[in-house]
């Protein structure tokens, strides 16, 4: 089998983008060690131009492409137009089809299936405009995050606010930067779990890890872009989720695996991905759903992956059997 792994590459690149290259290497060794030959193709932004990147993809006849391209930092919409070329070649790839990555890239529109399903979202709305804000009556504290983005862009140390004024402020700004708009809602104070599947349905659970921010000494109660990537960031030692034991929270764990299934079989989740969650007062909320999530070897996936007794290269063999 031969595997081509397609990654982004950019001048100036964020430290998500960047962590994607490194999850490529980490990737082709993990293949390697299966017998498994791999070539890197690096997608940069004048492969879009006409036909030039479906060309140099079928030029070098792979097996089975495995898709870490996330789209670029100024265009995250490209990671769904990506999705469809590889559809339209007929190659398998890993990950998530175009259709279903579009869903979850504009948050609005997931939440949206989620409350007509039934699933529990945090109460909010998305706005697109400033003018917006003066008929928004909203019962603070309330959670500010751009519409359209993934892996936590825009998602600061401000993104939690306590006051209308401050609520202005921040929309204000946010909106400048993301014009697609900008979701506000309620914030979910409890424990954060994050909640790994592969396959598709009735999928098979990966792991389940927790993030208790009332016991660790964190500056913000919610992991931000900066937590998440940016190593110098004081919370990125600190905002590690603990991967829990099977069985450990019983009949919780039964709930959010349940919960999580019915929200992923909605929006069409396959072959690998992340659902978030928040627990307030007993009661759960969906509050982020993650295809193609990171999976590089210290990524919350395959920590979770590992705890299930899977090693790095199984775990990466298994992902490229699912597609192929």
């Amino acid at each position: 089998m031969r595997v081509l792994i397609t990654v982004d590459r950019e001048v100036n690149a964020r430290e998500d983008t960047a962590d994607a290259l490194r999850c490529a290497d980490s990737v082709s060794l993990a293949l390697a060690k299966k017998g498994i030959s791999t070539e890197t193709l690096f997608v940069e932004p004048e492969d879009f131009s006409g036909n030039a990147i479906i060309e140099q993809i079928k030029e070098k006849k792979p097996d089975c492409v495995f898709n870490l391209f996330e789209g670029f930092s100024n265009d995250a919409q490209k990671e769904v137009e990506f999705a469809a070329i590889l559809e339209n070649s007929g190659i398998p790839f890993t990950g998530s089809r175009s259709e279903m990555l579009g869903r979850c890239l504009d948050k609005n529109y997931c939440k949206t299936l989620l409350v007509k399903a039934g699933i529990p979202v945090p109460v909010g709305v998305c706005l697109k405009r400033k003018e917006d804000l003066n008929s928004y009556q909203a019962s603070l504290p309330v959670f500010i995050k751009p519409c359209c983005e993934d892996a936590s862009v825009g998602i600061d140390k401000d993104a939690l606010v306590f006051s209308r004024k401050d609520l202005n402020r921040q929309a204000s700004s946010k909106l400048k930067k993301y014009p697609a708009g900008v979701i506000i809602e309620e914030f979910i104070p409890g424990k954060e779990f994050n909640v790994s599947f592969i396959g598709k349905p009735p999928y098979e659970l990966i792991g389940i890890s927790v993030m208790d921010y009332a016991r660790v000494n964190a500056s913000k109660p919610f992991m931000s872009y900066e937590a998440k990537w940016v190593k110098q960031s004081p919370d990125f030692s600190k905002l590690i989720p603990e991967v829990i034991d099977r069985n450990k929270y019983g009949e919780l764990e039964k709930e959010i695996a349940d919960l999580c299934r019915k929200a992923s079989s909605v929006v069409g989740c396959e072959n690998y991905f992340r659902i978030d969650l928040r627990q307030k007062n007993d009661k759960l909320f969906i509050i982020d759903i993650n295809p193609n999530p990171d999976i590089n070897t210290d990524s919350g996936f395959s920590r979770q992956a590992y705890s299930a007794g899977y090693s790095y290269e199984e775990i990466i063999y298994k992902i490229v059997c699912l597609a192929a």
